[in-house]
């Protein structure tokens, strides 16, 4: 039996003969957008560019997301979210982070299209492109929003440094670098060796 297709060929032809879009002026402009690249993030409110990730960006985003993802659907504790997924933390600021993690008692800032609202832990593996805005703007955005832990892998260092939310604003929780644990406050009882994330 052949196989019903879910979009009409001549759709799809259409999108691909589109000028490539300038960029958005705007989030609100930008969440109009049909899905997919090119991608954008705001960072107080200016629209971004970020290019595709690497082989070896992927590669880390993976190998911390298996086991992030296999703990918690284990336990049951919410959802474990994976990049290009748009996060709308307010008019000025929409991210794109490698991983998120939504706690059970959060699910409801998921959405069909994105995540409004602050998830409780959020990971980002630093890149040329990315590490600036990492460290600094989207770091003390993401802690004014209320996400409780923060995850920073630098692959060339090859460390991880995890921060946790504090009334005193962001602290690092534990770190590692070459080799040892790092483990979660927000999920209890997972860690990572990062032997396995930097082979």
């Amino acid at each position: 039996m052949e196989a019903v297709l879910e979009y009409d060929i001549a759709e799809v032809q259409e999108t691909r003969e589109k000028p490539v879009r300038k960029p958005p002026t705007n989030i609100e402009e930008y969440l109009a957008i049909p899905e997919g690249a090119p991608y954008f993030q705001f960072i107080n409110g200016e629209a971004v560019y970020f290019p595709t990730q690497t082989l070896h960006h992927q590669s880390i985003i993976l190998d911390v997301l298996i086991p992030m993802n296999a703990f918690v659907s284990a336990n049951n504790l919410g959802k474990v979210l994976l990049s290009p997924l748009d996060l709308y933390l307010n008019d000025r600021e929409l991210y794109m982070p490698d991983l998120m993690f939504a706690s059970n008692e959060r699910l409801h800032i998921l959405t069909e299209k994105n995540v409004q609202g602050a998830p409780d832990l959020v990971v980002e593996v630093l890149s040329p492109s990315t590490g600036y805005y990492d460290l600094s703007h989207k770091k003390m955005i993401y802690e004014r929003e209320g996400v409780r832990e923060y995850w920073l892998v630098y692959p060339d260092e090859l460390r991880i440094e995890v921060l946790q939310n504090t009334d005193n604003g962001f602290i690092v929780l534990n770190q590692a670098r070459k080799h040892g644990v790092v483990r979660s406050a927000v999920l209890e009882g997972f860690s990572l060796d990062i032997t396995e994330i930097f082979e």
